[in-house]
């Protein structure tokens, strides 16, 4: 079935350990360049990837004073376990059914995507946007799982309505210039005097 006439929200999760610019510019660009209705930011309660997190009610708190574009919103999902993307997805996908999704990422994320809990079916059930980020931008070469889903690319030079027919479709944004990361910054605070 054909979605290219219907409204499609963009979904951004993450620890937002802290919430940051490059967060914000991937959102913002987002909202224009592939026309969304709107962003939820969703907070993970723990990424199975990292080591540390900081408190999760913390987190949230950060996000919402954050937060000051009405169209991009702090969407919780009451869970004192963690939800994995696939388990998100099903999940807003089931609550919202007359909602449409596309899954929002950074390339920074390319290298371990394919050791996410079940990447191929990610793929399979949402519309992928792949936003640059400098200095992680040979990522896409290198990334397993877009090497296996290297048919389902659209081009940029393609409408964009074709990356929401039926998926796998994903798409690689570049441009973006803000390079900001939430490791780096926590870094920096941890080595404040």
């Amino acid at each position: 079935m054909n979605n290219i006439n219907k409204k499609y929200i963009g979904l951004l999760g993450g620890t937002f350990d802290p919430p940051h610019k490059g967060h914000e510019s991937i959102s913002k660009n987002a909202l224009i360049k592939l026309n969304l209705q709107e962003i939820w930011w969703i907070v993970t309660y723990k990424n199975p990837l990292k080591k540390n997190s900081s408190d999760y009610k913390k987190r949230i708190e950060a996000v919402r004073k954050f937060l000051d574009c009405r169209r991009i919103k702090l969407m919780e999902i009451d869970s004192d376990k963690n939800l994995y993307t696939i388990d998100t997805i099903s999940f807003l996908k089931r609550k919202f059914k007359t909602k449409n999704f596309i899954w929002l990422m950074g390339t920074d994320n390319l290298p371990k995507l394919h050791l996410w809990k079940d990447w191929k079916k990610i793929f399979y059930n949402i519309p992928i946007a792949i936003f640059d980020r400098p200095s992680y931008s040979l990522n896409i070469s290198k990334s397993r799982a877009l090497f296996f889903f290297k048919k389902a690319r659209v081009k940029n030079n393609c409408p964009k309505d074709s990356l929401f027919m039926t998926p796998p479709k994903w798409i690689f944004i570049n441009g973006l210039k803000n390079n900001q990361s939430s490791s780096y910054i926590r870094k920096i605070n941890e080595n404040k005097c």
